[in-house]
């Protein structure tokens, strides 16, 4: 799952472009129809073919004014790809530039960039001045190289090519991980008559599931979840990359606002005080000094705050350095949460960075050589996150492998182990370890391939065990232990060898029922000469013969005989009988027992000793068991 977001200067036609790509008007608001400006979020989707399979790709449309860039700042942090839009009229401007900055502090993968109002532009010199400029304006950034799509939203040029360059770019961008640790940053609140309080935003870290007790930080409410819906559609599960709208019971919307955030128990808690890594903008009109108030964005959150300067005096543009931060008022944070610091008024973007520790605990010295020290340490990883990466990269491994692999000291590497295994961000499987976020992967593969085997195939009742192992090149070690978590959580049904999902039934069209009750009334009719293979195959169709042996009304011998159930177990129940009377018996015996032929009084016993009712002594058969 993707969620694309749009940025760029005012009224350079984002809203416009996205309804032209969605067919989805995302401006929802009364003030924002009536001003033909985007207020506040807008929210849209999209069908795109990202890896052979249709993708519904979320868009969240932020405004570009100067005076909303704040409600922009709320929507952006989420997505996996910007769609940065220029109008070739006009070209870069001032939002544009800020727009990008802010995309730039906050690591956005990549994007594309739309060149809009084409149709507006008759000299083709100007749009090669106005892309050269662009791409001077993007160098150095995380959009630099990306691909520059000049587009008309009103005539429709160039709208296909654009589509096709956020199919490329989504391809190469990697989903949202699932650590097993979901965390929802709420955007939106709001009440629906019959459902009652309802949050959306962009889900990461891990599944939400409908009857889920999750929390609201950080004023540490616990609520439940009543449905969940992704684009207008209702989910029994959200996954980690998807626009999420949650349904809560047993909170009110005057308890919520944007910038809470929903996650499940024990996740993240609120905090005043951070430990961060920061990077002060180049175009920053003033240094960042100690004690300077500042606006502070995280998620979809804003609060006021303080800097707090560490081993250094300031910051002039373009520098890095190490900030503690004191916030006015309690925010959900976590580490690696990547922030904005915004100047109060006038209003302007002065850089961002990355929360290195979201609880301190205290007030640091701000020129102590061992607090700078520690801050360094902690932006390069702690301990258990070393070891994660380190399992990342040759997982799975057994405990003793990773810990050996990973060169740290023993006492130093076991404490990181188990905090990894306290948090469930690894998953041991038999004597094997594997990232939580792996194994969730594993665990989609899995359930993909079956669901696409049932779409291919809706008159097989499953696949074989073996297959579906040999599909994901796993190791029995691996596929038991994951296959025993999805059938507990009936997710996965076995069926003899067959696995299927729990909600796959076979289901003939009445064309199909006539067919098989013609043939299944010649196996009646004929007892123990019973149709070949051959003619039952012919009677109904290779699909149909394959879905009646997967049902089990027709148990196949060999290749040539085969036996509708009821005839099948009452002749196994007549050979089992003499056996137990005679103690051994030949294929004549067998023969005239049944009135047939040596053929199909050959394929019984031979089928015996394959499924171990029987065994051959000489050229005569005994029970296995009596």
């Amino acid at each position: 799952m993707h969620v694309i977001g749009t940025a760029g200067h005012v009224d350079h036609g984002k809203s416009t472009l996205v309804e032209a790509l969605s067919g989805i008007d995302p401006d929802r608001l009364r003030e924002e129809k009536e001003r033909e400006m985007t207020i506040d979020l807008g929210f849209a989707w999209l069908n795109l073919e990202t890896n052979g399979e249709l993708e519904e790709v979320g868009i969240v449309d932020v405004p570009g004014h100067r005076d909303f860039i704040e409600n922009m700042l709320a929507g952006v942090g989420g997505i996996d790809l910007a769609l940065f839009v220029v109008a070739a009229d006009e070209g870069v401007m001032p939002q544009t530039r800020e727009h990008l900055a802010i995309l730039d502090l906050l690591q956005i993968p990549g994007g594309v960039v739309a060149l809009t109002k084409t149709d507006l532009v008759q000299e083709e010199d100007w749009l090669e001045l106005v892309i050269l400029d662009l791409e001077d304006t993007l160098a150095g950034t995380v959009l630099a190289g990306a691909p520059i799509i000049p587009v008309s939203a009103r005539t429709g040029a160039g709208i296909d090519e654009l589509r096709y360059a956020l199919i490329t770019r989504l391809r190469e961008t990697d989903s949202r991980p699932d650590s097993g640790r979901p965390r929802l940053p709420i955007d939106r609140v709001f009440s629906l008559t019959g459902f009652g309080t309802v949050v959306t935003g962009t889900l990461v870290g891990g599944e939400l599931r409908v009857g889920d007790t999750v929390e609201i930080q950080p004023a540490g409410l616990e609520a439940r979840i009543r449905g969940l819906q992704t684009h207008k559609q209702k989910r029994e599960v959200a996954r980690p990359g998807s626009r999420v709208a949650v349904n809560l019971a047993g909170v009110d919307t005057g308890q919520l606002s944007r910038g809470d955030v929903l996650s499940a128990p024990g996740i993240s808690r609120g905090t005043i005080l951070l430990d961060a890594s920061y990077r002060h903008l180049p175009g920053a009109t003033i240094p960042l000094k100690h004690n300077l108030e500042v606006k502070f964005f995280a998620g979809a959150a804003e609060v006021m705050a303080r800097t707090r300067l560490l081993g250094a005096r300031n910051l002039a543009p373009g520098e890095e350095g190490w900030l503690q931060l004191a916030l006015e008022d309690p925010l959900a944070l976590v580490r690696g949460e990547r922030f904005i610091l915004r100047r109060p008024s006038p209003g302007a973007t002065l850089g961002g960075g990355r929360v290195l520790d979201p609880h301190p605990g205290r007030r640091h010295r701000r020129f102590r050589a061992e607090v700078i020290e520690r801050l360094q340490t902690l932006a390069e990883g702690t301990p258990a996150e070393l070891l994660l990466q380190k399992l990342s990269r040759i997982e799975p491994a057994t405990r003793a492998d990773l810990l050996r692999a990973a060169g740290m000291a023993s006492e130093t590497a076991g404490t990181a182990w188990e905090e990894l295994l306290t948090t469930g961000q690894i998953v041991i499987a038999g004597q094997q370890a594997l990232t939580r976020t792996r194994w969730q992967q594993l665990r989609q593969q899995l359930l993909d391939l079956l669901d696409a085997y049932h779409r291919e195939n809706p008159l097989r009742q499953g696949m074989l065990r073996e297959e579906v192992r040999s599909r994901l090149r796993l190791a029995a070690a691996i596929f038991n232990p994951l296959l025993a978590t999805l059938v507990e959580e009936t997710l996965v049904a076995e069926t003899g060898a067959l696995l299927h999902r729990p909600g796959h039934a076979i289901t003939f069209s009445p064309r199909q029922q006539e067919a098989i009750d013609a043939l299944l009334d010649r196996f009646a009719r004929a007892g123990t000469d019973s149709p070949s293979v051959k003619e039952s195959r012919a009677a109904v169709g290779d699909d149909v013969y394959a879905g009646l042996v997967d049902l089990g009304r027709l148990r196949p011998l060999n290749d040539d005989v085969v036996y509708r159930a009821e005839e099948y177990e009452e002749l196994v129940g007549r050979i089992a009988t003499y056996l137990r009377r005679h103690d051994q018996a030949g294929a004549a015996d067998i023969r005239d027992l049944l009135d047939t032929s040596r053929k199909y009084a050959i394929a019984l016993l031979e089928h015996l000793d394959d499924i171990k009712v029987t065994r051959r002594v000489g050229d005569r058969r005994e029970l296995l068991s009596r």
